[in-house]
């Protein structure tokens, strides 16, 4: 998939999901991820990269229609502060959205507001050779978030902050 169309797709998802995470309140907690919880994806959650464990990667939510999509507009915009291209998807849990960057950051957001609720970077060694910065996003699981990074490590974060 390009970069373009994955970015057209993340975009879509976001918009989707928008009005289902406006319902929610300004304050967001983390919901424990469990095997039900994967095995049965919520509408209002995007709990896996492509939504579902079969890699479905569409969303039943219809908000957002042909008749209306024209009208969309941004209700928030944050910058991650990496110019590199992102190529992967953000994660939304009860309304916390992580985002992952090619610099290996992991960014949790109130998928609401936008602000920002913490903030990962793993440091790379220096002499670390590669050709582009990549990140494949992450996964959820319990109360973890587990990252893989470009120097061969799995690091797993407490997903609550």
């Amino acid at each position: 998939m390009s970069v373009r169309r994955l970015a057209i797709l993340s975009f879509a998802v976001l918009v989707a999901l928008e009005p289902a995470m406006l319902t929610a309140q300004s304050t967001v907690s983390y919901s424990t991820v469990t095997e039900q919880r994967l095995l049965n994806p919520e509408p209002h959650n995007w709990l896996m990269y492509r939504g579902t464990l079969n890699g479905w990667g569409y969303s039943p939510l219809d908000q957002v229609t042909p008749a209306n999509v024209k009208k969309l507009v941004p209700v928030w915009t944050f910058s991650t502060g990496v110019n590199e291209g992102h190529q992967s998807p953000p994660i939304v849990n009860n309304g916390v959205m992580f985002v992952t960057t090619p610099q290996q950051q992991v960014l949790a957001l109130n998928a609401k507001t936008g602000d920002l609720l913490w903030r990962y970077k793993k440091e790379l060694p220096e002499d670390l050779l590669q050709l582009h910065p990549t990140n494949r996003g992450v996964a959820l699981w319990e109360d973890r978030l587990f990252l893989a990074t470009v120097d061969a490590h799995l690091i797993a974060l407490d997903a609550k902050t």
